[in-house]
């Protein structure tokens, strides 16, 4: 134990007559966003959901030296819609565009509760003052609701998105 506590002290004593060199090294940095949200993207589209910039300049004091940087960084999201349903029709040389045939009245009752919740996202965007998300909600909800809700939901669309 007393031999490495006089080779510590004499390694200290040896190293404090060199002369020290120094690098520069510049580190990355990160910086993070984050978003809390929801947006309504059509198939194939892209939706922004935010980011940021920024930018620095120095000179040095020493000289013509000047250095400056900017950054961006930001957040989309892109969808793609794979209906199965229409790959397989279309494999076995039916009409892929073609709507399935053995709808249950469930599927029917899911696909009438999913318009009414467009609907309701809608009635939200617009009131936010987000009316281009507020369109592409009502669009769909109008496809997915059929008859007297559909035509409802049309009208509160040109009534609340008048261009």
């Amino acid at each position: 134990m007393r031999s490495l506590v006089f080779f510590a002290v004499g390694l200290s004593v040896a190293s404090a007559g060199l002369v020290a060199q120094g690098q520069v090294v510049q580190l990355p940095t990160f910086r993070t966003f984050s978003y809390s949200g929801s947006v309504l993207v059509p198939d194939g589209g892209t939706a922004v959901l935010g980011g940021n910039s920024s930018a620095f300049r120095s000179r040095s004091l020493r000289g013509n030296g000047q250095s400056s940087a900017r950054s961006f960084g930001g957040g989309s999201v892109t969808a793609t819609i794979i209906d199965l349903d229409a790959m397989d029709r279309k494999m076995r040389g039916l009409d892929s565009t073609a709507r399935r045939t053995d709808v249950t009245p469930a599927d029917h009752v899911e696909r009438i509760e999913e318009g009414k919740s467009l609907v309701r996202y809608a009635r939200k965007m617009a009131s936010m003052g987000k009316l281009s998300q507020a369109r592409m909600a009502y669009k769909m909800a109008i496809g997915k609701l059929d008859g007297r809700l559909a035509e409802l939901a049309a009208a509160e669309s040109r009534r609340l998105l008048r261009p």
